[in-house]
């Protein structure tokens, strides 16, 4: 439950009583009462909305920045894992992650086994542009 000063009733119920000591004090005049008070209701309620609005929006970045940050460091393991993977172990993530045609090809130019599979991302699911990229790839001089 929210602290008495943090909801809307509060803040309506202040400008009220404000509002009426001012009509009290002949600060705001008797007949200009209602409209003041239709004024500050309204100001006070767009307020709320306003924060209300920017509160839902800052929860729902702050998801989106900890479902992301969750998905790189789950991204850094798989890499790092891999990284450091006996030969065997790096040849069934890259059975798995590369078609077999695209192995034979990078087999034949002798590409590096991280190459391979950061052009097999760059090309998922267009064998035919991942062979013609590992056929083009030449070795670092």
């Amino acid at each position: 439950m929210k602290s008495g000063w943090q909801t809307s009733e509060f803040w309506l119920t202040l400008t009220a009583n404000v509002l009426a000591f001012a009509v009290a004090f002949g600060i705001v005049p008797l007949a200009d009462q209602a409209t003041v008070s239709g004024a500050v209701t309204q100001i006070v309620t767009g307020v709320f909305a306003l924060l209300a609005g920017g509160a839902a929006l800052w929860k729902y970045i702050d998801s989106r920045r900890s479902l992301k940050s969750g998905m790189l460091e789950n991204e850094y393991d798989r890499w790092h894992t891999l990284a450091f993977a006996t030969s065997e172990k790096r040849e069934e993530v890259i059975a798995g992650a590369v078609p077999a045609d695209a192995r034979q090809e990078a087999e034949k130019v002798g590409m590096p086994w991280l190459t391979l599979i950061l052009l097999a991302i760059q090309y998922r699911g267009e064998l035919a542009k991942l062979i013609e990229a590992i056929r083009n790839w030449r070795k670092p001089a």
